[in-house]
């Protein structure tokens, strides 16, 4: 097992303080935004692309449309005033299901002011998934983005006892009976002046230690569990993000994460309109993601790993494709960017023949790849899954700052975030400011304490108490060292330490990280439990593998069937050789099994926010696992 090694904290030196200005230390996250949308009333709040319903609507083409904050507001106050007049009162839960839109954001936070409860529920759940959540938390409404969500809860309905109301996002399709628009809930909306402002005095009483949120991990073994996070608990995360990086209200954020997770919701809701920025939200097809990058031109990107792997892949083959001199050149460009990176661990200045040097790179190399995200990126902030630090040296070098931060649902999520003024890439930082972090000396766990802990799993008393001990310890179930400094690194999932039959102890993280590097590697697993050796289950990034293969002479084929070709397999076999070769020996994968698609939420092999389910992808590649660990077959290849 991964251990601390010799001369590692086991503990952060000290706790950063937290330093709040009294007036702006805010009694809920509905008052810290609509103090935004009163200081910012006139600036963007919003802005979306009109959906494929609201164009026939119009009759007109794809475009997209926006919100002021003074708008933004009066649609949040509107709906809140409808769900009131159905009845929905503090303490009360209300489910979304649904993917990132702008009226995710609006649903929660007129629940929110309130005094109600929001649950939201993975738009990929399936019906019996979605009957749990709606029954553990008791739910009177849900919000369902369209028909099909619609249709589906209709076909648990009669399951779900507490649940009066349903009521969709985008009215159009074929609605169950019963089914409320929107605009149905805000025509019920009391308006008179008396009632607005008996809504507001009532919205602004509601404490930092009201419950705001349960949030149900997406279970990579058994029931979710409902992580119950108050608002002070949210406004946290607000309150330490904005102390140690410089937010701004001209910041411009793309939101393309889950909503449904506490990572997309605290980026672009929380921190994003508390700060009074710009959130601008992503087409619904990933496809679209690299062309609204450039369309919006962002300042500021939460994102998962696999984002910034794409990029690096991209940019790799598009070099490796092109002349001796390009090549030559990106080498070069790369190498300053190195040289830079060194100077700050160094804490030293560029020299001035650098920085000239840096110019030249930036006009011939790193403009043109900066271009390809918007070209006005400040700060990518990368979660939920180890960066390799070959990737955000890339960033760095053309100029765009990875932010690795570590985070669970149930710190809210927000552990440790590197700074501007102090990053090291392979880890994700010091803690945030106000909480601390441990080692535990006999497991090697991460251990977090402070305001961003839950207050708990609903219902489930006996697992609350197993998670967070009576000194108020939470324990992540992750791996990790302390610097001397008190900087995080994650080096993997307790429960994902391989134990190989010989006794040999495996971290498949670091390993699956570094695999990722490869632009011909859209995701691994690395497994091997109570197994002779080290096996890996890859998935091809299947675009990088089809230019590939047509510039080397295989004849255009399905997935299934290239990744059955000897010399794809040979390729895979030489990119595991090279990206692990600073491994030790019997840590690397002995053999290789690719598959013919890749893992997804869709077949339950991935959680929201990405993180493999080894459970279900034991099962679903029971085939592929078997061929990896079968001693007697490899005698015979």
């Amino acid at each position: 097992m991964t251990m601390p090694s010799t001369g590692r904290l086991m503990r952060t030196p000290e706790i950063e303080p937290l330093t709040i200005a009294p007036s702006d230390r805010m009694p809920n996250v509905v008052a810290l935004i609509a103090r935004a949308a009163e200081r910012h009333a006139e600036r963007e709040a919003m802005r979306w692309k009109l959906t494929k319903a609201q164009r026939a609507e119009e009759s007109g083409e794809a475009r997209w449309t926006s919100r002021s904050y003074r708008e933004m507001w009066d649609w949040v106050t509107n709906l809140s005033l409808g769900l009131k007049d159905l009845g929905i009162d503090d303490g009360d839960a209300v489910c979304i299901i649904a993917r990132t839109r702008p009226e995710w954001t609006v649903a929660d936070l007129a629940s929110l002011a309130l005094g109600a409860v929001t649950c939201p529920i993975y738009p990929q759940s399936e019906p019996g998934q979605a009957a749990f959540v709606i029954n553990n938390v008791a739910a009177k409404v849900i919000f369902v983005e369209n028909a099909q969500q619609a249709n589906k809860v209709a076909s648990i309905r009669s399951e779900c006892p507490t649940l009066e109301h349903v009521v969709t996002l985008e009215p159009s399709g074929k609605l169950p009976e019963g089914t409320l628009t929107l605009e149905d809930v805000i025509a019920r909306a009391d308006l008179e002046p008396i009632s607005r402002r008996t809504w507001r005095d009532t919205m602004q009483a509601i404490d930092r230690d009201h419950l705001a949120t349960v949030i149900h991990t997406s279970g990579t073994t058994g029931n979710p569990k409902g992580a119950m996070l108050s608002h002070g608990n949210l406004l946290f995360n607000y309150e330490a993000a904005n102390q140690i990086v410089d937010f701004s209200e001209t910041d411009v954020f793309l939101s393309f994460l889950p909503l449904s997770h506490i990572y997309g919701r605290i980026v672009d809701e929380v921190v994003a309109l508390g700060r009074g920025a710009a959130v601008v939200y992503a087409e619904a097809l990933l496809e679209r993601l690299p062309a609204n990058m450039v369309e919006v031109q962002p300042t500021v990107m939460g994102s998962v790993p696999r984002l910034y792997e794409r990029v690096y892949a991209r940019v790799s083959s598009a070099v490796e494709a092109g002349s001796p001199t390009k090549q030559k050149i990106f080498r070069w460009a790369s190498g300053l960017g190195a040289r830079k990176y060194a100077n700050h661990l160094a804490a030293r200045g560029d020299s001035i023949w650098l920085k000239a040097q840096l110019g030249v790179a930036d006009a011939l190399v790193f403009k043109k790849i900066r271009e390809r995200t918007g070209g006005r990126v400040r700060y990518f902030v990368s979660g939920s899954a180890p960066l390799a630090r070959e990737i955000g040296e890339f960033f760095y070098g053309m100029g765009m700052l990875v932010l690795e931060g570590y985070g669970l649902t149930e710190t809210s999520p927000f552990v440790s975030l590197n700074r501007p003024d102090d990053f090291v890439f392979g880890t994700v930082g010091r803690p945030a400011p106000g909480s601390e972090v441990m080692i535990d000396p006999e497991t090697g766990e991460v251990l977090v304490r402070g305001p961003q802990v839950m207050q708990g799993y609903l219902n489930a008393p006996e697992e609350t108490a197993k998670a967070i001990n009576a000194a108020g310890w939470f324990h992540t179930g992750d791996i990790g060292e302390l610097d001397e400094i008190g900087r995080i690194t994650i080096t993997d999932r307790l429960k994902n330490i391989i134990v190989l039959g010989n006794g040999k102890n495996i971290s498949p993280a670091p390993m699956e990280a570094a695999l990722s590097t490869s632009r011909f590697v859209a995701q691994a697993v690395v497994l091997g439990d109570r197994q002779a050796y080290a096996g890996a289950l890859i998935a091809p990034d299947f675009e990088e593998l089809g230019t590939w293969a047509t510039a080397n002479g295989l004849a255009e084929m399905p997935p299934e069937q290239l990744v059955e070709e000897k010399t794809v397999q040979r390729l895979f076999d030489a990119e595991v050789k090279r990206t692990l070769d600073g491994f030790a020996v019997y840590e690397r994968p002995r053999r290789i099994a690719l598959l013919p698609r890749l893992l997804s939420e869709e077949a339950g092999e991935l959680t929201p926010s990405m993180k493999t389910k080894n459970r279900v992808v034991l099962t679903n590649w029971a085939d592929k696992i078997a061929y990896l660990f079968d001693e007697k077959g490899r005698s015979s290849e």
